[in-house]
Formats: C-alpha cells, sequence, structure tokens
C-alpha cells in the first residue's frame, strides 16, 4: 500500500533560521555551506512519507503541544504533524536552548 504523501513547509522562523544557518557555514566555506542545505532539504522532504521519522521531544512542555523534532548532523528541526501537511516550526542547532520553539 502506497504511503501518503504530505506537504513539508517551513513556517517563517524556519526559513529564517535556514538563511542564518546557510549565512553562518557559508562565512566559512561555501561548499559546507550549499552541501548542508542540501542535506537539509533532502531530510526535510522525507517527512513527507515518513512524518514520523522525527523523535518525541523529552521537554515535556514541547512533547504536550505535539512537536516532534528531526535530527539533521548539528541541527534540530522541529515540527508538527497536520491533517495533509507537516509544518516545520524552527531549525536549530543542537546546542542551543529550544525550550521556546515557537
Amino acid at each position: 500500500m502506497p504511503r501518503r504523501k504530505r506537504g513539508v513547509r517551513l513556517l517563517g522562523l524556519a526559513e529564517r533560521d535556514l538563511t542564518d544557518i546557510y549565512d553562518y557555514v557559508a562565512a566559512e566555506n561555501p561548499t559546507v555551506a550549499d552541501q548542508l542545505l542540501i542535506r537539509i532539504e533532502k531530510d526535510l522532504n522525507a517527512l513527507s512519507t515518513q512524518p514520523l521519522l522525527g523523535r518525541i521531544p523529552r521537554d515535556h512542555d514541547i512533547a504536550m503541544l505535539g512537536f516532534r523534532y528531526l535530527i539533521i548532523g548539528d541541527y534540530l528541526a522541529f515540527y508538527r504533524l497536520e491533517t495533509s501537511v507537516v509544518l516545520v516550526y524552527r531549525i536549530l542547532h543542537g546546542g542551543r536552548d529550544y525550550s521556546d520553539i515557537h
């Protein structure tokens, strides 16, 4: 049975996070920044057919809001499942405090 495909949509903060990540890495090495951006986009697109791929956060409050997160290298992409779409709220470095992700 084929998997139901969902759309994956980055919300405003996630788009800004992605731009900030790219700019930060590109300042040191544009080639690595390009590769990282491709990897992040590829991994996020995997959520279209495997929306439960990410983990449930250990932080109780974030988990209770329905968030999951996908580990992409050193980054965490926080998302929630809606009926026909995966909404990506933030893409943060794993070392950051993410207690207020929305």
